[in-house]
């Protein structure tokens, strides 16, 4: 038995007049598909899943592996489908797979992509060789490490890549086929609530530094999406040399590291490490904000080592 969880989201949407909008829930999705549990948690659009909502998810998903099911796939909007994977995969302890998926193109459109994505979803959690493997996301016959996942494009089929590290398979004629499984991951013990808010800014032309100032002042952590290989202005490191939380630099470019020894100027990443700021290696701004939110609430403080040591 496979089980599948619903939050909603594309997948679940049809267009009922003036666009999309949440219809379907776990057994509409399902109904095409023999032995599937099906799980309705919610019927939402993703831009308003929460981390707290991703805990209760995480738990149901690993009473459903108690149960006996072989593996989890859970359906969700694409939007944020690579931070919510992400996030799940921090905590994700089990061998058995646990697997996002969804749909670019809703069940009422000409070629929607949902029946397919399912289909691959349950050859992928049917495979030995996915076990193991932490969590995993199939979209457009392509498998993904939640750890590397990325939405490039607004609509397009091909949206979700792999920057930096490629697939980590891809299914072809009903066959799961693994082509990449040498990567760490991060096991954290389990998260039971949301204690701590950790703020994104991205850096712009001329950016203002009020915005820095309010989040150091009012969040308990601070990602910054900075110019390049992770630079803000020359102007803004009088303010972070005071800050007291936490800061990961990060690049607002959408591939490509940070950089640790290239550029020394003020505001650049020699200054920055000499003034605390944690870099982020690869890891992008969105899930380094979701990475610094599970640990500050779990009470973890050595962050540049986490990164450092689990390659993101």
């Amino acid at each position: 038995m496979l089980s599948l969880i619903s939050l909603g989201g594309t997948i679940s949407m049809r267009n009922l007049g003036e666009g999309a909008i949440p219809s379907l829930n776990a057994d509409d999705l399902t109904s095409s598909f023999k032995d599937i549990n099906a799980i309705t948690f919610s019927n939402i659009s993703s831009p308003n899943i929460t981390f707290s909502m991703l805990i209760e998810v995480l738990n149901l998903a690993k009473e459903e592996i108690k149960k006996g099911s072989r593996a989890v796939i859970i359906t969700q909007g694409t939007d944020t489908l690579e931070e919510s994977s992400f996030f799940c995969n921090l905590f994700w302890d089990l061998d058995e797979p646990l697997i996002f998926t969804g749909a670019m193109k809703n069940p009422s459109e000409l070629g929607s992509d949902y029946l397919a994505n399912i289909s691959n979803a349950i050859t992928l959690a049917n495979s030995e060789l996915a076990r193991g493997l932490g969590v995993l996301c199939v979209l457009n016959d392509s498998v993904h490490s939640a750890q590397f996942i990325h939405k490039s494009n607004s609509f397009s089929l091909e949206t979700f890549t792999s920057f930096n590290r490629g697939l980590v398979g891809e299914i072809k004629e009903g066959k799961f086929y693994l082509f990449n499984n040498n990567y760490k991951r991060l096991k954290l013990k389990p998260l039971k609530e949301i204690t701590k808010k950790v703020a994104l800014l991205k850096m712009c032309l001329d950016f203002d530094n009020d915005m820095l100032e309010y989040a150091l002042n009012n969040y308990d952590g601070l990602v910054i999406s900075g110019y390049g290989a992770g630079h803000v202005m020359a102007r803004a490191m009088p303010i972070i040399q005071k800050a007291n939380i936490p800061i990961i630099m990060t690049s607002r470019c959408e591939s490509g590291k940070v950089g640790l020894r290239t550029y020394a100027y003020v505001g650049a990443e020699v200054d920055l490490i000499k003034n605390g700021v944690i870099m982020s290696e690869y890891l992008s701004d969105v899930k380094a904000r979701a990475l610094m939110v599970a640990l500050l609430s779990l009470n973890i403080s050595n962050i540049q080592d986490i990164i450092d040591n689990k390659l993101f």
